[in-house]
């Protein structure tokens, strides 16, 4: 890395001389806006040739050796350009421009094109890129909280960990994915493994007038991400440097042995069980807890903290990215090289000989390059090119690649710390050796997993091309572009694993604990060997033909567009996945004032049979610039901006999921092979059954997309904001049949049975101002609410109605209401329901017995809380800079949602398991009734099985998931300009950084408030450090 940097360096020196090998004027002198500030990053540029600047942290300028009468020509966003005939030699010149009104004249990427923003009549979001410059673990971190209305879901911290979903006003289908469509420079991508520093522009596309055009991909809403592109102007070199310290958002709050075990005697008096420890065990364990054993005490009442021993407390990473970015007259180009190197939490063990890690590790190389040839006035070539290599390492442990499971820390919550110690040490000199510690229960000893079971290495290999031919035909007809793109993508995931069998020691003779003859073995060591590989290719072809229209007459603006795309996609040797669709888009403004949009689409689908196959999918959209009606002169000095906007349309969706797998033609039966089961006398033979009845008549998942919009900005830029409120109804959602019965044998293919709604608003204000000339701020916030509701979903019409979904929201918790803890009286009362879960005591849970049949069970359960996914999101923004020195803070919460504790902090000694801090807070049996109600937080303590009762579902153990998140913290400082460019730099900015930093929330303590359970790798918060430098 070190001889990448130095070779930068020299390549920057040598764009430096070559800039002044020329001869000519200098002018220099300092950029201003009407109210005397200086501007940072103006473009100064000599109009026709590929000189140019940018202004520094002071606003100053400077031109050398351009050629005499030069036209120098000074843009930046939101002010109006300017032009300068530059006829003599000028220092010191002072140019001041003038800021357009409400930056009228932004640019936004909308879907298949851009857009002049005061013309846009669609819901869409851009996010400043700048924004995005956030030091995090992914792009997807850095996005929650910054546009209202999107919910991230990151499943763990994990290194390398790729899999994320983003819901786009919450959710309103149960029967698919309802993750947006994410798409970079046009092509459906990966939002994780995209560079921050290449990122140009970001759009969210919410309502249908904005997604209708991506047809049946765009139904939950698109996100869109252009890559930085060339531009004709001399070289720059920007380089991004960024180092992480990364550690768990949440610590284990597991007891020690001493409490464990005291506990653990007071569930089994509890469930009237022998006792497993003496008075004397205890007091030892009490010591051991305290520090105070040595030697074969020590060994025999251990004291182990499975996170302490296995988990390091931070884990490092870095990532290193740098651009080259400028052009000529015929030729621009943007070419990035990026670096990330993550380590994980695991402490090292292992023990192989050819140094291959027990720690988890990622690593990415990637390059982009974006190439533009424009060959002619109006034709122009693009080439689009994206190389990733990425390398996975950890050991021989089930890691699940999406992130849902982790063996690692499954053993690590449920291998109780007072059974063994980590391992034992028997014999002298060259015979001493180590014996990994197990019982008969706990054979697996993640410890000794690391050290002894083996590792897998993973990579994949990721190459992305895209062509695009833009051709103007001005020569048929004034306005007329074409426009072509063919993309191939190719993911090439090769997997190697290797394998040792490893022993695990039990000690049974305490007063020959020295020799290995006094522990019971279980299992057998191995020699590592060769477990298998796994390797897959999935091929993306992507192809679409766009032709565009836009003329202007007088008052009048008319665009026009049409599309037809085809995406292939194929997962090895499967016979390819097609979309195909015709899109069409019609925009019509008069005057700036009155603005009307007409989208539709016609896709076809592979799992509707011909007839139904294809779909029609139309929006309408309208807009009205009521700041530009005549009836509204003499408010421009306040009122700057003032529209709004309402849409219809419709979308579709063809996907259908079983166990979280997509599934294919749905309209067809589905043949399954089965083995030795069709009998011609004594013999089996192998043959085929039809597992699942067709469906002729599925078709298209509809939705009705409704919303209205206000735009506005006052005071010149000092307060802007945008508020929408939407309405989306689905209907014919392919879901599977519930009212079928089941005892025909067969499943039955999917229906067009579930219908649902989806409303709500979202609110966004940003400000921005100076005092002074030096100290500038600014504030947003944004707000979003959607609560969606099931309408029907073919629930049973005899089901009891508190136990139906409908007439609640998409994935509504259902469970055994809970009021309070089982008393006395209780028992006594001969009306007191009868649990069918198990003996009830004083201090367990007390159910309502809902359907009042005096017996507690599963025809109790309802509506508990609220869903997972929070009805409320909103985020504070705060940031100022004074000098070159910068801070910005950022709070992300959510209200309305529910979750649960994972099992492990919702129960107590499951499987002979550990218990948390929590669990002290217990109904305590020696305690007074009185006593346990006002101060009991936990019920009876059971043993395994035994506390079945509590062991369910239900209202105690559901929990607020409000939570409020100091997302982000940065202080940065640029450095004068008259400091770096002794060292040819135009820009130096260095920064600490934290994410996930703190969290306010109503859980305790005992689990991230994102996370989905403990037996995985936990959600990370990250201290950065970093530099961007530009040349």
């Amino acid at each position: 890395m070190k001889k990448i940097i130095s070779i930068l360096f020299i390549l920057c020196g040598i764009f430096s001389s070559m800039a002044y090998a020329q001869g000519g004027l200098t002018y220099s002198g300092t950029v201003i806006g009407e109210d005397g500030l200086e501007l940072i990053g103006v473009s100064v540029a000599v109009k026709g040739t590929s000189i140019g600047v940018i202004t520094d942290l002071d606003g100053k300028f400077r031109l050398n050796n351009i050629p005499p009468k030069s036209t120098v020509v000074f843009s930046y966003v939101g002010f109006e350009n300017k032009e300068v005939k530059v006829t003599e030699s000028k220092e010191r010149e002072t140019i001041v421009l003038k800021q357009s009104i409400s930056s009228l004249d932004e640019v936004v990427v909308v879907g298949r094109g851009s857009q002049r923003k005061v013309s846009v009549v669609g819901a869409i979001t851009s996010v400043d890129p700048a924004q995005l410059q956030v030091p995090a673990t992914s792009v997807s971190n850095m996005l929650q909280g910054r546009v209202p209305g999107i919910i991230g879901v990151t499943r763990s911290g994990e290194p390398g960990n790729n899999f994320s979903e983003f819901w786009v006003r919450g959710i309103s289908t149960f029967g698919a994915n309802a993750s947006a469509l994410i798409l970079i420079d046009g092509v459906e991508g990966d939002l994780n493994t995209l560079d921050p520093a290449d990122i140009e522009s970001f759009s969210v596309l919410k309502d249908a007038s904005a997604t209708a055009v991506y047809g049946v991909r765009g139904a939950n809403g698109v996100m869109l991400i252009t890559t930085k592109r060339g531009k004709e102007q001399k070289p720059t070199v920007s380089l991004t440097a960024n180092w992480q310290i990364q550690s768990p958002t949440r610590q284990d709050t597991y007891l020690d042995s001493y409490n464990s075990v005291v506990l653990l005697e007071e569930a089994l008096a509890n469930d009237g069980l022998p006792s497993q420890y003496s008075a004397s065990d205890i007091e030892m364990y009490k010591r051991a807890s305290a520090g105070q054993l040595s030697g074969i005490d020590a060994l025999l009442y251990p004291n182990v903290d499975w996170y302490d021993t296995v988990l390091r407390n931070s884990a490092p990473a870095q990532r290193y990215n740098v651009n080259i970015q400028g052009g000529t007259k015929r030729m621009r180009y943007f070419t990035s090289a990026e670096y990330y190197n993550q380590q994980g939490l695991f402490k090292e063990f292992s023990q192989d000989e050819y140094g291959n890690k027990s720690n988890s590790s990622f690593k990415r190389f990637a390059f982009r390059a974006n190439l533009d040839f424009l060959m002619t006035k109006d034709l122009t070539l693009s080439v689009n090119f994206g190389t990733r290599f990425e390398e996975r390492r950890g050991p021989n442990s089930n890691e699940s690649r999406d992130g849902t499971y982790s063996q690692a820390f499954y053993e690590m919550n449920h291998t109780p710390g007072w059974l063994f110690p980590v391992s034992y040490t028997v014999g002298e000199g060259e015979d001493q050796k180590t014996l990994y510690s197990g019982s008969s229960q706990y054979q697996n000893n993640i410890v000794a997993r690391f050290a002894k079971a083996g590792f897998y290495r993973s990579t994949n290999t990721i190459n992305e091309t895209n062509f695009i031919v833009d051709y103007k035909m001005n020569w048929l007809t004034k306005g007329l572009a074409a426009k072509g793109m063919v993309s191939f993508d190719y993911d090439a995931y090769y997997m190697r694993a290797f394998n040792a069998d490893f022993a695990t020691y039990e000690l049974n003779d305490r007063t020959n604990y020295n020799s290995i003859d006094a522990y019971t073995q279980f299992n057998t060591d191995t020699e590592l060997a060769y477990l298998g590989n796994d390797q897959t290719t999935t091929y993306k072809l992507y192809m679409e033909f766009q032709l565009n229209w836009a003329r202007k007459f007088g008052k009048h603006d008319i665009t026009a567009m049409a599309l037809y795309n085809q995406n292939d996609y194929r997962y090895q040797a499967d016979l390819a996945e097609r979309y195909q669709g015709l899109v069409g888009r019609a925009t019509y403004g008069y005057d700036d004032r009155y603005l009307a949009e007409v989208n539709f689409g016609y896709n076809g689908s592979e799992n509707f049979m011909r007839g139904r196959r294809f779909g029609f999918f139309p929006s309408f959209s309208v807009g009205w610039r009521i700041s530009n009606e005549a009836f509204m002169k003499g408010t421009e000095d306040w009122l700057n901006n003032l529209k709004i906007r309402a849409s219809y349309g419709e979308v579709g969706n063809d996907v259908y999921k079983v166990n979280g797998v997509k599934q294919r033609f749905l309209y067809q039966a589905v043949w399954t092979q089965i083995a030795n089961d069709y009998h011609f006398g004594t013999t089996g033979y192998t043959g085929i059954y039809e597992s699942q009845y067709p469906n002729y008549a599925v078709t298209w998942e509809r939705a009705h997309k409704y919303n209205l919009g206000l735009e506005f900005g006052l005071w010149n830029g000092l307060l802007n904001g945008n508020i929408d409120v939407f309405y989306e109804k689905r209907n014919d959602i392919l879901t599977p049949y519930l009212t079928r019965p089941q005892w025909v044998g067969v499943n039955m293919a999917a229906g067009n049975l579930g219908e649902t709604n989806n409303k709500g608003f979202e609110i966004e204000l940003k400000h921005a101002n100076h005092i002074g000339k030096d100290f500038t701020y600014n504030a947003s916030l944004t707000f979003s609410h959607a609560r969606n509701e099931i309408r029907n979903m073919d629930e049973p019409a005899t089901k009891t109605a508190y136990r139906k979904q409908e007439g609640h929201p998409i994935n509504q918790y259902f469970g055994l209401v809970c009021d309070g803890f089982v008393t006395q009286a209780d028992l006594n009362n001969p009306d007191f329901p009868v649990s069918t879960f198990g003996n009830v005591q004083v201090g367990d849970l007390k159910y309502r017995d809902m359907n009042g049949d005096g017996f507690i069970d599963s025809r109790d359960e309802t509506f508990i809380g609220y869903s997972d996914v929070p009805e409320n999101t909103y985020a504070l923004s705060l940031g100022c800079e004074y000098k070159g020195i910068g801070f910005s803070i950022m709070f992300q919460g959510v209200d309305h949602v529910s979750r649960y504790y994972d099992a492990e902090a919702m129960y107590a000694f499951v499987n002979g398991g550990k218990v948390k801090e929590h669990h002290l807070n217990r109904w305590n049996p020696n305690q007074s009734e009185a006593y346990n109600l006002t101060h009991a937080s936990y019920p009876l303590l059971h043993y395994d099985s035994y506390g079945d009762h509590n062991q369910r579902k239900n209202s105690f153990f559901l929990k607020n998931g409000n939570f409020l998140r100091l997302k982000n913290i940065e202080l940065s400082y640029s450095l004068p300009a008259k400091w770096i460019r002794k060292v040819a730099m135009n820009e130096c900015r260095v920064y600490v950084n934290a994410n996930n930093l703190i969290t306010w929330d109503k859980l305790d303590g005992l689990c991230d408030p994102e996370s989905e359970g403990s037996n995985r790798y936990p959600i990370m918060k990250t201290v950065n450090f970093g530099v961007n430098i530009k040349f």
